[in-house]
């Protein structure tokens, strides 16, 4: 029984979510009173290496325990008053590894924004975020389609106002995580992203960052297990593009600074594409 819950712990360090989360999407401004917005993410990436704590490097994956992902990440929201956001987000996943395959919802989301300096005579945005993040991923699903913990995540987003066609951006969160079970703990985790925008007309704003997220290790009984942490860093590039005012589309790629990651498996490139839409 011991061998069997020592197992878990490891398979949840290895599949534990480590993307930027939507805790820190988007810039600082926050939408008008009674605007609604709506986002669909879609994500594709391939595990292909793992990292061997021995001797601190990446190996290949045997072709039998790579990982396939496709995520659709669906998210709502409205202001019901100025500076304030409630939305809502439910993730979709499939996944497959050699013959296994899951398909299903992961955790549910409930998140709120506060827009705390919004200001036109300072320089910056800041804005609060938070979320609460609720267990409805299947129990069954082989691949695990998310961790089944009860998490709550704080976050800053900081955005500077246009200087010429540049904008900034820094976003940092903390998520408290939760237990999969009465004995095993997920290790909490720091996120952040730091970002350039560049307006290059007023359709298309192509863009650079520097993502990533630093998870401690999982605990079993009170105590925290060896190699179950996670560091990731990326690079990501892409752009946004406003065909009509109201649609936003981002198409974008990560790629992992492989010298700087370490624990679980990892995936040589992630691509993504991003659509949302704020209604008046």
């Amino acid at each position: 029984m011991k061998k069997i819950l020592i197992m878990t712990v490891i398979i949840i360090a290895a599949i534990s979510n480590t993307m930027a989360t939507p805790l820190i999407w988007r810039g600082a401004s926050t939408i008008k009173p009674m605007q609604f917005i709506g986002q669909v993410n879609l994500f594709y990436s391939q595990t292909t290496k793992s990292y061997d704590w021995t001797n601190n490097e990446w190996t290949s994956l045997a072709d039998d325990k790579k990982t396939t992902s496709i995520n659709a990440q669906i998210m709502a929201g409205l202001s019901p008053f100025k500076n304030f956001e409630f939305l809502v987000l439910a993730p979709i996943a499939s996944k497959t590894q050699d013959t296994l395959s899951s398909f299903g919802t992961g955790d549910f989301w409930i998140k709120a924004r506060y827009g705390l300096v919004s200001s036109k005579l300072v320089p910056i945005k800041f804005t609060l975020s938070g979320a609460l993040v609720l267990p409805f991923a299947s129990k069954d699903a082989n691949p695990a389609l998310d961790d089944r913990t009860t998490d709550i995540g704080i976050g800053g987003i900081l955005q500077t106002k246009s200087f010429g066609p540049f904008v900034g951006h820094l976003r940092f969160g903390y998520w408290f995580n939760g237990k999969t079970n009465d004995t095993t703990k997920v290790g909490d985790m720091l996120e952040y992203v730091a970002k350039l925008d560049y307006q290059l007309n007023k359709i298309i704003t192509p863009f650079l960052s520097i993502w990533g997220t630093m998870q401690g290790k999982t605990e079993y009984n009170g105590e925290a297990k060896e190699n179950t942490q996670k560091d990731r860093h990326n690079v990501q590039i892409g752009l946004v593009a406003k065909p009509i005012s109201m649609l936003s589309i981002r198409p974008k790629i990560s790629v992992p600074l492989e010298f700087v990651c370490k624990g679980g498996s990892n995936a040589p490139f992630q691509i993504g594409l991003d659509f949302w839409v704020i209604a008046p």
